[in-house]
Formats: C-alpha cells, sequence, structure tokens
C-alpha cells in the first residue's frame, strides 16, 4: 500500500476546514474544492484561494476525519504508531502551542483531537513534540 502523503487529501472535497495560516492573523474557513500534493484549493464566500500546504499552521476539521494509520508505512519516523492515543504537546513554528491526544499520522502531517476538535498539523509547521503521557 503506497505511503498517505497526507491527511488532507481528495477526500475532503466539499467539506468546510478552517485554516490558520502563517502571517495572517485570522483563520481561512472554507469549502475545499481541489487538493493536491502542495496545494489546496479552497472556496471563501464568492473567491477562490489556493493554500499552499508550506504555510499551514494548523487545519480545523470534524475529529471524526481522524482516524486510521498504517504502521508498515511509518517504521522511519520516531513517532510512530506506537504513539496513538498518547497525549501530547505540539510547539509550532510561529511560537504557539497545541495540546491533546494523537489520533492519526501520515507522511507529512499528525492528526490532533484538542479538546472537541480535531487538527491536522503539517510536520513542517512543528519545531518539536512533548509526549506527555503515552496511552
Amino acid at each position: 500500500m503506497p505511503v498517505r502523503e497526507n491527511i488532507i487529501d481528495a477526500r475532503f472535497s466539499g467539506r468546510e476546514v478552517e485554516f490558520k495560516v502563517m502571517g495572517v492573523n485570522e483563520p481561512i474557513r472554507g469549502l475545499i474544492d481541489e487538493v493536491s500534493r502542495y496545494e489546496i484549493g479552497l472556496r471563501v464566500k464568492d473567491k477562490a484561494y489556493v493554500i499552499y500546504r508550506h504555510a499551514i499552521l494548523t487545519a480545523k476539521v470534524e475529529p471524526t476525519e481522524l482516524h486510521g494509520f498504517s504502521a508498515e508505512q511509518l517504521n522511519d519516523t520516531v513517532i510512530n504508531s506506537e504513539f496513538i492515543g498518547s497525549e501530547i504537546e505540539i510547539h509550532l513554528i510561529d511560537g504557539s502551542v497545541v495540546s491533546g491526544t494523537l489520533i492519526k499520522i501520515s507522511k507529512y502531517e499528525i492528526g490532533v483531537k484538542s479538546g472537541d476538535e480535531g487538527l491536522v498539523i503539517p510536520k513542517s509547521s512543528i519545531s518539536y513534540v512533548v509526549i506527555v503521557k503515552t496511552q
């Protein structure tokens, strides 16, 4: 089975997602129109946005969207399937911190349940992760 590179892929087309993007004070919320390896097309009211994945700090999704992993796909990472269910503290490159439960991992993103929100966080936006409590 090929490695799933991103959690947010074509399955999210037509779904509403809120993105926190570097350099933008307010989140960008809209319907996902197109998804590619490096970009996400978004419909926001009457405008089309193209968000580059490297600029995404977090993407807020329904927690039920975050499930599953493939252990053999993550054998070359420190944070792997053994950490699913662990309480973690994620320090982002903008200085903010997200705390929650690790519930999904892909090659380039992690999925966290933080409170009653699901967050997809690109690994490129993470400075470091603290494993607070393992499952």
